[in-house]
């Protein structure tokens, strides 16, 4: 879908305030190093739309 390494889901306690600092600093400086979205721009959304519909319809046969 074009947002590979650009997606990053992590637990931070709010007691953690040093993790979230980390976290935040190494995630940015990854970011700026992949430079711009491949997504900015012209994009086809329906390719997006196509891979949520896909998403939606194994959850529900899964009993989601």
């Amino acid at each position: 879908m074009g947002l590979e390494g650009r997606l990053h889901l992590d637990w931070i306690s709010s007691a953690e305030a040093q993790k979230f600092v980390q976290v935040v600093t190494s995630f940015t400086n990854k970011i700026q190093s992949l430079g711009p979205s491949p997504l900015s721009g012209d994009f086809d959304m329906s390719a997006i739309v196509s891979s949520c519909e896909a998403v939606q319809d194994a959850a529900s046969v899964e009993g989601g």
